[in-house]
């Protein structure tokens, strides 16, 4: 059982590097970032010159989303949503000095995974046609 655990792989998560963490990113976000709305779920995103492109991403559910269930059932759908449609970020990976923190923050508990894709899809979108605005390529 325990060289089952050691030999896992990561099959379809996230790779670490690719989610935002610490407090002061955190505070920086929130602080400086813009939002966009969409029907359940809100983007926050910062972006910022950097040596490499980086992508960041966080997925944030309130206390008065619900109880730590419903909470952690919001995450995990905005998070598939999220690893599902991740290539509509394609253009921005282009930029190679761009880096681009953002949280996706869930407005009502009855989210359910097709609103959660819809929203997603929506946001992301709005993104992307954002950031190529104000980065074009070189």
């Amino acid at each position: 059982m325990s060289e089952d655990r050691n030999n896992r792989t990561s099959g379809n998560r996230l790779p670490r590097r690719s989610i935002l963490r610490g407090k002061d990113s955190f505070d920086e976000l929130f602080k400086y970032g813009i939002r966009i709305a969409a029907g359940h779920i809100d983007l926050r995103y910062l972006s910022k010159s950097s040596e490499g492109s980086r992508v960041r991403t966080a997925f944030v559910a309130g206390k008065k989303t619900g109880n730590a269930v419903e909470r952690n059932r919001c995450k995990r759908l905005m998070r598939e949503a999220f690893r599902l449609q991740q290539h509509i970020l394609d253009p921005i990976h282009l930029n190679r000095s761009l880096e681009i923190n953002m949280a996706f923050m869930v407005k009502s508990k009855h989210l359910d995974f097709q609103s959660a894709m819809t929203d997603v899809n929506a946001l992301l979108t709005k993104l992307t046609d954002r950031i190529t605005q104000q980065h074009p390529l070189p």
